[in-house]
């Protein structure tokens, strides 16, 4: 037989920090974890779950709470249903987002400030920010959270065997002709000075101000006719090398006034008519109409000609008209300026006319010598200086702003350039339709979110890997230096140590990062020296290949094996361009199949007032001030009952009030239970419910069909991943059922000292429900229900399972539920909320007796139903008859109060007699003795002697009428009427304005 932990006591009040603490105390202890994460004994069905892993560069606040609660109610839940879960952390560790925060704490503002710190101070003092958000996640974002990720075992990207699965993927992407480096144009962050991918880019769009300007280009030959084109990013007109226009479309050449000038502009003739408004051109003419494919080949004059010289070195091979069908008129002119250099469509329409593709803009946002008298100024400063300069030289046509979503930097929020660069790629377009085919077959909870992953998987473009940057797995690619077309992939630390003639003497945690990587000296029979190219891998390969580094899948191949694919995966919607993304492209190109069956997306969360949360605006709430102030299992169970997974959630703090409200109404409902159970020194071996039901009441079997048919929607909606509903679930049936419902029917029957069938039968009906409410809602707040399983279940079954995670939900007994009775119980607690509102209409107590209640029921069936539960209502709505009717007859208005339900109409009666006003005083004096009860710290058991002083004749006859009624419900020897003595615990009261003094004795056996 075990031994109870004394801890666990329900003697003390409510504290859920405490008990939190105390729960957490005894996982360690006992090592409940460990065996939950052994699975239960010669289980072979296992339920696979991979990590998506948290940036260590910050503290956890309530968005990675959001997610990780889901990640651990889902797993808790499997291993109920009696799987053996596979809970493996993990942690990304690398890439920008570490970098940044380093760059903050080192006071560093570029690229050049880290190469003069010194790459291996700053890629250590990454390494040790890393050690250092570690614990906060180990303690906060985990432990404190009640998430039981298996943390010993969790997978870290800056690991040297992780890395490894990195460099094994590009070496099979390069032996497939998938890995390749091509010149394109890309997004590029200025303050980061690195390219970034497309998935990137999707996820950093804000919405900015810009300026909308149209420009005149002088035509050449031809004076005062211009090319009017439109544009937001003035700093491109540097590197223009051409205007194109729609073959098909229709252009007119209009004929304008400007300044007393006489002037000819080239715009999209269904156009014309909008832009002469926004021009504020009153007079205008069009003289011709041509199409767009007769203005091919006309030649301007560059508009900086002479402040950028690299213009006319090629002036043969540029500045004309192009055609290209991505023109259309929806904005702009009809006519589009084209700067090979940084447009993706740009630089594809110089290559098919052999346009020059000029770069002024370096990686770091500064123009270069190829700017001419812009070098050596920021992209965002020439847009304002070359408005200026246009402005002055007549050729700004017109100037406004606009706000449109542009792309900035996910980590750093700074604008993106496009620029061309030289850059490396996977080429996922070569595998884009077996990427459909393999999403198809994973199923994406809720499916109407799928759209948006398939679109974006259907449209998908090379991956840009290579970064520019220092803290990440380095790019396995070297090349020859006397010989740049050949190339040398290394595909692990093996096949680098073979090649290798000098490796530094750093420990290899460190020999896999940058700068001690390029330290190393690779020589092969054919080139004497090998040079690795400079870039890091996008951190989202990193994380990408969790499926297989996550477990050191090379070498752990049959564990491997057995977890792959994985049943399930989960992080917010933005990870279907990012994570799910990433898993994906690595799994197909290397194994040919997706690497997990099943994806729950999440929504985001937002501040109360739906503003994004950020640290500028100081509005971002922080997990460990939570579980400070409200526990772990409070948030929890807000997070699970606030909102669906897959929702936009506004989260207030504060009403995080109401959730640990319930779990308070929970620890109340288990103490009544053990308070009364243990008086009646009830044993669940003994007084079994099997046994007991047929002895029960009513009451009984509702109770029973409505646990069950709960349970029945709780399995239904977790699997179906409809967390929310299952949590509200299990609320209604702590709150509703047992609370507000069950318990306040079987007061009178458990408060009674007969030793009745029927109430062990009630005391069976409520253990067997509450211990498969605590397995329940082990899954969503495995702290309280740890708690209570210890300090009750096992009080009553010292045999039981040391701790309520290692136990297995119960099985739906489909041969308890009723749906009918359940049905007339919900009207019963319907019709006893109307008449509580009715009541306090009247202003009349419910402790107060009424004497009628006329019911009219409209459904023949529901009447019949109602009338075995007519009891219950009269008890619950303290009213002495109640009368169920087909119809109502009249309901006198000075004696009624009157109310209109959904299937029903209630006539109350409100108008009291003497003996029920008397029987109202009683029990207001009943009520005040039990308050003093309490505040004695009296058990349930003890008797007392009760003593009344007053000189209200109301009062006294009251008490000397309902004596008997009295001294049952406070389990009082006798009331005694006169003055009270100085032992007794005396308080003086205010009843109806009635002053009374009352003192209670405990009677010593």
């Amino acid at each position: 037989m075990s031994v109870i932990d004394s801890r666990f006591t329900l003697e003390t009040q409510f504290d859920v920090k405490r008990i939190e603490e105390v729960v957490r105390q005894y996982w360690h202890e006992a090592n409940i974890e460990g065996k939950w994460h052994e699975g239960p004994v010669n289980v072979n069905k296992w339920y696979t779950f991979l990590e998506g892993p948290p940036t260590t560069n910050g503290f956890p606040h309530v968005g990675h709470i959001r997610g990780r609660t889901y990640k651990d109610v889902v797993l808790r839940y499997h291993r109920l249903l009696g799987y053996r879960v596979w809970a493996q952390g993990g942690w990304d560790e690398q890439g920008l987002p570490v970098e940044i925060e380093v760059e903050k704490k080192l006071g560093l503002r570029t690229k050049k400030d880290i190469e003069k710190v010194g790459y291996d101070k700053f890629s250590l003092e990454c390494n040790s920010l890393v050690d250092y958000y570690l614990e906060k996640w180990r303690e906060v974002g985990t432990r404190k959270l009640g998430l039981w990720l298996d943390l010993d075992k969790a997978y870290e990207t800056r690991k040297p065997y992780y890395i490894e699965h990195v460099w094994a993927f590009l070496k099979n992407a390069w032996e497939k002709g998938l890995l390749f480096e091509d010149y394109r144009v890309l997004p590029f962050c200025p303050r980061c000075e690195t390219a970034l991918s497309d998935a990137e880019v999707d996820q950093g769009y804000e919405d900015r101000e810009d300026p909308s300007i149209y420009v005149k280009f002088p035509v050449e030959g031809v004076s005062n006719t211009y090319l009017v084109i439109w544009t937001t990013t003035p700093w491109t007109l540097i590197d223009n090398e051409a205007v194109a226009v729609n073959p098909n479309f229709n252009y007119a050449l209009v004929k304008v006034n400007i300044n007393n000038t006489t002037e000819y502009l080239w715009l999209a003739e269904p156009l014309v008519p909008k832009l002469m408004e926004k021009f504020r051109i009153k007079d205008y003419e069009i003289v011709r109409v041509v199409k767009g494919s007769e203005l091919a080949g006309t030649r301007y004059r560059h508009i900086y000609m002479e402040r950028v010289p690299i213009h006319a070195s090629h002036i043969e091979r540029a500045h004309y008209v192009v055609l290209a069908d991505f023109v259309t008129l929806e904005e702009g002119t009809g006519l589009v300026h084209i700067a090979p250099a940084h447009g993706p469509e740009d630089f594809e329409t110089a290559k098919k006319y052999g346009l020059p593709i000029t770069n002024s803009v370096e990686i770091n946002g500064i123009f270069n010598e190829n700017g001419g008298e812009f070098k050596g100024r920021y992209w965002l400063d020439v847009s304002q200086e070359v408005i200026k300069d246009l402005k002055e030289r007549g050729l700004l046509l017109h100037y406004e702003t606009i706000v449109h979503a542009y792309p900035h930097c996910w980590r750093c929020g700074t604008p993106l350039i496009y620029r061309s660069d030289r850059q490396w790629f996977i080429r996922v377009s070569a595998y884009r339709d077996k990427l459909v085919e393999e999403l198809k077959k994973v199923k994406i909870y809720p499916d109407f979110l799928r759209d948006r992953f398939d679109n974006w998987v259907a449209n998908a473009r090379d991956w840009t890997i290579s970064r520019s940057r220092v803290w990440g797995t380095p790019l396995p690619v070297w090349r020859c230096k006397d010989d740049p077309s050949k190339v040398l992939v290394i595909g692990s630390l093996d096949e680098l140590r073979k090649y290798a003639k000098f490796i530094p003497n750093v420990p290899s945690e460190m020999l896999v990062h940058r700068p001690w990587i390029d330290m190393v000296k690779i020589e092969t029979e054919d080139c004497k020296e090998w040079v690795r190219e400079p870039f890091v891998v996008d951190v989202w390969m990193d994380s990408g290949v969790a499926w297989i580094a996550s477990v050191d899948g090379l070498r752990n191949k049959e564990l491997f094996n057995r977890l792959y694919p994985y049943d399930w995966v989960t992080e917010a919607i933005d990870q279907t361009r990012g994570w799910f993304y990433s898993l994906l492209v690595t799994s197909v190109l290397w194994m040919g199949r997706a690497p997990y069956k099943s994806i729950l997306i999440s929504g985001h969360v937002v501040d109360k007032y739906g503003q994004k949360m950020s640290k500028s605006k100081g509005n971002v709430v922080w997990a460990e001030d939570l579980f400070n102030k409200w526990g772990a299992d409070p948030t929890r169970l807000y997070l699970l009952t606030k909102s669906a997974p897959w929702d936009t959630m506004s989260v207030d703090p504060d009403e995080i009030a109401e959730t640990r409200s319930i779990l308070s109404i929970l620890w109340n409902v288990v103490k009544f239970a053990d308070t009364y159970m243990t008086l009646d020194r009830f044993d669940p071996a003994v007084h079994r419910l099997e046994d007991l039901i047929s002895k029960g009441l009513i009451e009984d079997r509702w109770l029973l069909s409505r646990f069950y048919s709960r349970l029945r929607r709780f399995i239904n909606y977790m699997n179906g991943m409809e967390l929310h509903m299952a949590a509200r679930e299990w609320v209604s049936l702590v709150v509703d059922d047992l609370s507000h419902g069950y318990i306040r029917l079987i007061r009178r029957r458990v408060w009674t000292e007969e030793s009745r069938e029927d109430k062990y039968a009630a005391y069976a009906v409520l253990y067997h429900v509450i211990k498969g409410a605590l397995i329940m809602g082990s899954a969503l707040v495995p702290h309280i229900t740890e708690y209570l399983w210890n300090a009750f279940v096992r009080k009553f079954e010292r045999n039981e399972a040391e701790s309520v995670h290692l136990t297995l939900l119960p099985q739906v007994n489909e041969g308890y539920i009723n749906e009918k009775l359940e049905g007339a119980f919900d009207l019963l607690f319907a019709m006893f909320s109307d008449i509580a509102e009715m009541r306090n209409r009247i202003k009349v107590k419910l402790r107060w007796p009424l004497a009628r209640a006329v019911i009219k029921v409209e459904n023949a069936n529901n009447l019949e139903m109602l009338r075995q539960v007519k009891h219950l209502l009269e008890y619950l709505a303290n009213v002495k008859e109640v009368e169920l009717v087909s119809e109502i007859g009249q309901c006198n208005e000075d004696e009624y109060v009157r109310a209109q339900g959904r299937g029903y109409e209630i006539c109350l009666s409100k108008v009291m007699d003497r003996k029920l006003y008397y029987e109202a005083l009683a029990r207001e004096v009943v009520r005040r003795i039990q308050t003093m009860r309490a505040k004695a710290n009296l058990k349930v058991d003890e008797r007392i002697r009760v003593y009344v002083n007053t000189n209200s004749d109301d009062l006294l006859a009251a008490i000397k009428e309902f004596m008997v009624y009295i001294t049952n419900e406070v389990r009082a020897v006798d009331v005694v009427v006169g003055n009270v003595p100085a032992s007794a615990f005396a308080m003086d009261w205010d009843i109806e304005d009635m002053r009374v003094r009352i003192g209670i004795e405990r009677i010593t056996q």
